[in-house]
């Protein structure tokens, strides 16, 4: 295999995502996006019974709907949160 002409250095994590707004309410575009490790926050839910559940999150850069991902191998609490469910800090 060669190179024919270089692309840009590949850092992290990166998937092929749409904008669905799953685990947000939907309401996606269907934008197909390049989501890379520095587009993810967390999110997560806290009820009143004490518990805590957080989920891996992009926010689309065509409509800004939130959208939870399933496939990001790391822990969703390492990531940085989001403020006020609005997007990345």
């Amino acid at each position: 295999m060669r190179v024919i002409k270089k692309g840009r250095e590949q850092i992290g994590w990166s998937r092929q995502k749409i904008c669905t707004g799953d685990g947000n309410g939907g309401g996606g575009c269907g934008a197909v996006l390049v989501v890379e490790e520095r587009d993810l926050f967390r999110t997560g839910k806290h009820p009143y019974d004490g518990s805590h559940e957080y989920f891996c999150t992009f926010k689309c850069i065509s409509c800004g709907v939130l959208t939870d991902i399933n496939d990001w191998p790391g822990n969703p609490q390492d990531l940085p949160a989001s403020i006020g469910g609005e997007g990345q800090p």
